[in-house]
């Protein structure tokens, strides 16, 4: 394991993590690095900082400009794309002959360069992004943006058959590893990696019901706006809604409910506290797409978990949580759960269950095997 090297190319600076993508690529990181892997890290920079906790994990971080000019929106390659190519990046990884881990469709340019073809090169798949871009299309009020997002979905389509130059697909949830063996024969599943190395649920009965997510985020606007018009507006629990740069239009819609309160850019253990004094947990989506995050964070640090079945699409996490469909079987679920007690045997469960598929010393072995491959 000493002489194990590995370049990880990150669409985005992976500290702090606290949303989906980067909570995956640090957690990662830190597990590969308590291996002994020597880490190579390039991260795209547009907005972040730079970390000393990353420059703490690796052997060495190298920072590149993300070019987010509009020109970029005009060419073949999707936008996400070729505004992550830097011929900087490529000049750094041809110095030498280790693996190449590239975060998402996003960092995947290099795979075009010949000059990689014998390279063990693999790639984290953190959505099959053309089906994600075609649902966040249909949900966008813009009409700007949604033929950003239309024509950037095409473009991903097409652009997605560079997978096949790929030695290895590291996959989220079954679903996508099946499609992508079904096209490209080369997927592994492996999950979400995550900041728990066991359950901290606590027993007994919280104190509210609590939607957490980047608010920052169309989707995750859109569920909220759902979530509080049709369901927390109608029980008489304390209900807080929290997560990174909510909109003026959400914070005006939560205003109006006494028994609902927003807590903004809550810190990371603020966020944790939130979690695990909660009763109810409740989250819903529209995107069946990788694996929410927030639910596994909710799953290893909370009490109980309501949410719609598309929350838990191609995973066997549903056995684990409430689920809920319609307004009415959202409302019925909070009042049933309201009078329970979350108790030793939920948290036993929890735990047989989530040790097993989502262990991350498991999964960090099983990761480590395809990167001596």
């Amino acid at each position: 394991m000493n002489d194990l090297h590995l370049h990880i190319i990150s669409f985005d600076i992976p500290y702090p993590a606290n949303y989906g993508g980067v909570i995956d690529v640090y957690h990662r990181i830190r597990m590969l690095k308590g291996a002994g892997v020597k880490i190579h890290l390039h991260c795209f920079e547009y907005g972040r900082s730079h970390s000393r906790e990353l420059e703490s994990l690796c052997l060495e971080v190298n920072y590149y400009k993300r070019d987010t000019s509009v020109r970029n929106l005009f060419r073949r390659t999707p936008y996400i794309v070729c505004s992550r190519h830097s011929n900087k990046l490529i000049d750094r990884l041809l110095q030498d002959n280790y693996p190449i881990l590239m975060e998402g469709l996003h960092c995947c340019d290099l795979l075009n360069d010949s000059r990689f073809a014998d390279r063990n090169t693999i790639v984290r798949i953190h959505n099959i992004e053309h089906e994600y871009y075609s649902l966040l299309a249909e949900q966008e009020r813009n009409p700007l943006r949604r033929l950003y997002l239309k024509s950037e979905a095409r473009k991903l389509r097409n652009f997605e058959k560079i997978l096949a130059k790929a030695k290895h697909l590291i996959t989220l949830n079954q679903k996508e590893n099946d499609y992508l063996n079904g096209l490209y024969g080369n997927a592994t599943l492996i999950p979400a990696f995550h900041e728990f190395d066991e359950i901290c649920s606590l027993e007994g009965k919280g104190g509210h019901i609590l939607y957490h997510a980047n608010l920052s985020v169309p989707e995750n606007q859109t569920a909220a706006e759902w979530l509080i018009t049709n369901v927390f507006r109608h029980t008489d629990l304390p209900v807080k809604i929290a997560g990174l740069n909510p909109p003026k239009h959400l914070k005006k819609l939560i205003a109006k409910y006494k028994n609902i309160e927003l807590e903004e850019n809550p810190p990371e253990e603020r966020m944790l506290e939130l979690i695990r004094n909660a009763h109810i947990t409740v989250m819903y989506t529209l995107q069946p797409t990788g694996l929410k995050l927030k639910l596994l964070h909710s799953l290893f640090s909370g009490r109980f978990c309501l949410v719609n079945s598309t929350m838990v699409a191609g995973s066997e996490l549903g056995q684990l949580c409430n689920i809920a469909d319609t307004a009415e079987d959202f409302q019925k679920e909070i009042r049933q759960l309201a009078t329970a007690k979350f108790d030793k045997f939920e948290i036993e469960r929890r735990n047989m269950i989530l040790s097993n598929l989502y262990s991350n010393f498991r999964n960090r072995d099983r990761a480590i095997k395809i990167i001596e491959s």
